[in-house]
């Protein structure tokens, strides 16, 4: 249990991980600010407000409101994603505008406009995935790549080098960032991920170990083993 109620936003709770993320964080007594496309889209638990982060003018509305009422920010957590085979009716130049919309634009803009609103000795995670390693690259079928796919990897690539330099950026604030590999999940947010081994509470649990843990900032970290994984 927490002894100090903290801060921690989270981006995308309307379900999955980052609704998981939200219950549990609640349990352990934080204060929770969930991010949803739509009001209405979550339960009512924490405090919910919109953000969708493919526009422009939703990002600048929640920034400004955040930083109108001087919000401080113990951790934030960008979770919201768009799975490696959604929207495969789309060109493969939509499929890729799409991804790096939601996995880097979206998650990079709104960080650096609320930066300054994140406590020093603060965290932010970025959500990324083990098939972003390069380590990894080796091991993907590419006979079976779809735009999709190669779009979704790709952008969650871009999101751990936004990590690096962003750690570097905050050292002087001593602002742990990471990038973690949630595991794989039995979600919604692709259609194989409901044959994944994985529960959300599974993940849940693991991600909130290593945000309740210090790390070397600028790493990229397992959920579900708890191990640092190579870039």
């Amino acid at each position: 249990m927490t002894q100090t109620k903290k801060t921690i936003l989270i981006t995308g709770v309307s379900k999955g991980i980052g609704k998981g993320l939200s219950i549990r964080l609640l349990e352990l007594g934080y204060h929770v600010i969930g991010t949803v496309r739509k009001l209405g889209a979550a339960d009512n638990f924490g405090e919910v407000v919109e953000l969708d982060l493919t526009n422009e003018s939703s990002i600048k509305s929640l920034s400004e409101q955040l930083n109108r009422e001087s919000r401080r920010i113990d951790i934030l957590i960008n979770n919201a994603g768009i799975g490696s085979d959604h929207y495969d009716d789309l060109s493969k130049k939509e499929n890729f505008e799409l991804r790096f919309e939601t996995h880097l634009f979206g998650p990079y803009y709104f960080t650096e406009s609320i930066l300054p609103l994140i406590n020093k000795g603060g965290k932010i995670i970025n959500i990324s995935s083990k098939l972003s390693s390069f380590e990894e690259v080796g091991k993907i079928d590419v006979e079976k790549l779809t735009a999709t796919k190669m779009a979704y990897i790709i952008s969650k690539a871009s999101i751990n080098m936004y990590t690096k330099l962003l750690a570097s950026r905050l050292e002087e604030r001593a602002i742990e960032v990471l990038s973690v590999h949630p595991g794989w999940v039995k979600t919604t947010l692709s259609s194989t991920n409901m044959q994944a081994p994985l529960s959300v509470e599974d993940s849940v649990n693991g991600i909130v170990s290593l945000l309740e843990n210090n790390k070397q900032t600028g790493t990229f970290w397992d959920a579900q083993t708890q191990e640092e994984l190579n870039w």
